[in-house]
């Protein structure tokens, strides 16, 4: 069953350093306008404190890309 078939939001979250290959590869399977949440680049090799604080930053952004009425 597909996401839209379940007419649940769907959203990619992607570092900046991809955010070219995911937007081609939805486009490719027909999703060109599926919403994206860019994080920083790269998470890896950042400490866990500020991986923390990236994460409270941008949650409310994913909220509200998914529609949730807060």
């Amino acid at each position: 069953m597909l996401v839209e078939e379940l007419r649940k939001p769907a959203v990619v979250v992607v570092t900046e350093e991809f955010v070219t290959i995911a937007s081609r590869i939805a486009a490719l399977k027909g999703h060109a306008s599926l919403r994206q949440l860019v994080l920083p680049y790269p998470l890896e090799t950042r400490p866990e404190d500020e991986c923390r604080a990236i994460a409270r930053e941008f949650y409310p952004k994913l909220l509200d890309l998914l529609g949730v009425v807060r």
